[in-house]
């Protein structure tokens, strides 16, 4: 940032004045410039072939490396990666949750059919304090 402010007032300089050790200042910080920029872009093409044309083997080859020390954690055989993941204690943990989820949807439909049952009473009550009104009232 600081390079292209200082870039820029030498050109405003040499524009304003025709002093040719500035224009020559001015000339040579556009000539650093444009090579920096060179060379950063040389390094990011750089960078990503080398990227590209190295690594792309290892990219296509990892998921199934990894798909397969996996496999051999939950298997119980995965070394050090077992004492990392410890797979026995989340699935107990998971079964655990399932069962309490399972209990509760027992519960909850118990608990449904009670209320479907004091509705249909009240329901009933209702139809025979309706049908007695009626009676009586003839």
């Amino acid at each position: 940032e600081r390079a292209d402010d200082n870039l820029v007032q030498l050109m405003e300089e040499a524009l304003c004045t025709r002093d040719s050790n500035r224009t020559n200042l001015v000339v040579g910080g556009l000539v650093q410039h444009i090579v920096q920029q060179w060379r950063e872009a040389f390094c990011k093409s750089a960078i990503t072939k080398f990227n590209c044309y190295f690594m792309l083997p290892f990219v296509d080859d990892f998921h199934r490396y990894l798909r397969g020390e996996l496999h051999k954690v939950s298997e119980g055989a995965g070394g050090e990666l077992s004492e990392i993941f410890d797979l026995a204690a989340t699935r107990s943990a998971l079964q655990q949750r399932v069962d309490e989820l399972r209990s509760e949807c027992t519960a909850n439909k118990r608990l449904q059919e009670k209320f479907a049952m004091v509705a249909a009473m009240m329901r009933r009550e209702q139809e025979r304090t309706i049908q007695e009104s009626l009676s009586g009232s003839r």
